[in-house]
């Protein structure tokens, strides 16, 4: 990729992030990075061009975090979610416009769809892993799992709206606060085994 492309996704980003794509135009892109119209054109012909090569930005870096090394499998599938709540956080405008998006990029919705679908696939092997080394119980309910899976990636693709509505502000307490929601939705489904290492590892969390 091009010097002046990356500036311009970078550029995107940042204004997206702060003001929502409803404000923002090609002509604001363009006077931000410092270039003419035509010529970002050159590179993106419409402000959806950019929004898609933002959303595949995302779904790279989201693709880097679904792996679980093969040393301390408790604390890396937990850790997942910290970091998804982070790398969301970087693209945020995503998190309050996707409804938006989804409807008016036929492209992205597809393939969110897809993916989705594949996301569930490495969650539920991620899990089996866990089951197979007794840090996770066996599921005591048909498709226990699979709800766990669907809880966490509405609170994943959402928790950015309800921290705007509540608190109007986003903070690095916020991201704690919406990661240790996820670690402790998880607690009730770890054995025994794996309850004394969560909480080595979230001392503070204590009663």
């Amino acid at each position: 990729m091009n010097a002046t492309k990356q500036k311009i996704l970078i550029k995107s980003l940042e204004l997206f992030n702060n003001r929502g794509i409803s404000k923002i135009s090609l002509r604001t892109i363009a006077d931000e990075v410092g270039i003419s119209v035509g010529n970002l054109q050159y590179h993106f012909k419409k402000r959806e061009d950019i929004i898609e090569a933002l959303y595949f930005q995302l779904v790279e870096k989201m693709d880097s975090i679904f792996f679980i090394p093969s040393d301390d499998l408790l604390k890396s599938f937990l850790n997942i979610s910290k970091e998804i709540i982070t790398t969301f956080f970087e693209y945020n405008f995503f998190l309050l416009d996707f409804v938006t998006i989804t409807r008016k990029n036929q492209k992205i919705k597809n393939h969110y769809s897809e993916l989705s679908k594949r996301r569930e696939v490495e969650a539920l092997k991620m899990i089996a892993i866990l089951i197979n080394n007794n840090l996770f119980r066996e599921e005591l309910l048909k498709n226990e799992y699979r709800s766990l899976f669907k809880r966490i990636e509405i609170i994943s693709n959402f928790w950015f709206s309800s921290v705007l509505i509540q608190a109007n502000d986003l903070s690095k307490d916020s991201i704690q606060e919406y990661s240790l929601l996820i670690s402790q939705s998880i607690f009730p489904y770890l054995t025994d085994e794996a309850k004394n290492q969560y909480v080595n590892l979230f001392p503070t969390e204590l009663v």
